[in-house]
């Protein structure tokens, strides 16, 4: 069983409204395909597909109590986030508590890198992290590429993807064309190649350097 694009794209708008559903519906589409039941187990063998939550909720309790980590539901939420985002069992299963729970980790990522850097590279990197807690990692293993072609932008598109946030559960089409009209110039999405560091007499530029060099470090990280 697998939703159907506008069901997800209604999900996303009801349940994450602080990310635009066009965003939600790309990642569901990388992490699940649309299926809400969906389990990946990290460094084990995969189970079966689960026919409905009790039995994925049993399944994925298992695997959790050998050991492992999973992979829950339509946004695959790590099982080791399940604390932080207050789900239980009984809940991680339901696709709006799922897709919730989703749009709050992306969030919590972009907040976290946002400042510096343009709103849609820090989306590309918010989602490198929401794969793999990296600020890099997502893009090398393909993930970030995935997402936009899953939001159907072709790689070597002339203009950034159209992935962007919502301003508000309310965002309108003129507030999102403004979103879009910001990025109307190529932009690699990568953010491992950074300017030369100014020299140490210019010593106000160079401490911006060294900071944003200090910040880049702390946040280069595993995650869950």
């Amino acid at each position: 069983m697998a939703y159907s694009a506008a069901a997800l794209l209604s999900l996303a708008s009801q349940c994450a409204p602080s990310v635009a559903p066009e965003t939600v519906l790309a990642i569901i589409q990388t992490e699940s395909s649309g299926k809400p039941f969906a389990l990946n187990v990290n460094g084990g063998r995969q189970p079966a597909p689960q026919g409905n939550a009790a039995d994925a909720a049993t399944t994925a309790r298992r695997y959790v109590a050998a050991g492992y980590s999973v992979d829950l539901g339509l946004g695959q939420i790590n099982s080791r986030n399940m604390r932080w985002l207050g789900l239980t069992w009984e809940t991680v299963f339901d696709p709006c508590t799922n897709v919730a729970a989703l749009g709050r980790v992306l969030t919590s990522k972009y907040n976290a890198v946002s400042a510096g850097r343009h709103p849609q590279t820090a989306l590309r990197v918010a989602l490198s992290m929401y794969n793999t807690g990296s600020l890099t990692r997502g893009f090398r293993n393909g993930y970030v590429a995935k997402v936009e072609r899953n939001a159907g932008v072709a790689q070597n598109a002339a203009t950034s993807a159209p992935l962007f946030f919502a301003t508000a559960a309310s965002a309108s089409v003129d507030q999102r064309a403004v979103l879009m009209a910001e990025n109307t110039t190529p932009e690699a999405p990568s953010v491992q190649a950074r300017p030369a560091p100014p020299p140490s007499w210019n010593v106000f530029e160079r401490a911006a350097f060294d900071r944003e060099t200090r910040s880049l470090a702390h946040n280069e990280r595993p995650s869950t």
